[in-house]
């Protein structure tokens, strides 16, 4: 097949998709809908953000928006950052402690979280600790995506 041919049959496919009777589009996986028993649980990080600050930002962590420069974390803070890989978006914890490097620069954050751990659940980000607190881990600050501190300002 030449890739005139093959370009014609993707679009074909495209615009077919985009047809298709709305039947067959609600098949696309929602998480809103295909996770609302989880989401009405509230185990993920998000809830325990909540559970421990008092507050959360609206919408989803990956719409979270950060006041603070990663280097500058301290206890108390949230950092932001991105999920492992076979799953979709961001990740939110609590900032236990800040580990810094011999120059006092920040190496790491010791973080406390809900639902970090092995998979029950890929496509709704639901982990064997699921509501629980996993076990303390340091985060790497070149891993921070973004550090949201609930006393300030956004």
């Amino acid at each position: 097949m030449s890739s005139r041919a093959a370009r014609a049959l993707v679009a074909a496919a495209l615009a077919a998709a985009a047809l298709a009777p709305p039947a067959v589009r609600a098949q696309e996986f929602d998480f809103q809908r295909d996770c609302a028993r989880w989401i009405e649980q509230h185990g993920y990080s998000s809830d325990y953000i909540k559970l421990k600050v008092g507050k959360r930002q609206p919408g989803p962590i990956e719409d979270w928006r950060g006041n603070v420069a990663a280097k500058d974390a301290q206890p108390g803070d949230v950092v932001l950052t991105r999920i492992r890989p076979k799953a979709r978006g961001m990740r939110a914890s609590y900032v236990e402690e800040v580990r810094r490097n011999a120059d006092g620069s920040a190496a790491s954050v010791l973080v406390s979280e809900w639902n970090e751990g092995k998979f029950t659940d890929e496509r709704c980000n639901v982990t064997d600790h699921f509501g629980m607190l996993s076990p303390p881990r340091p985060i790497p600050i070149d891993t921070v995506v973004r550090v949201w501190r609930p006393s300030l300002p956004l």
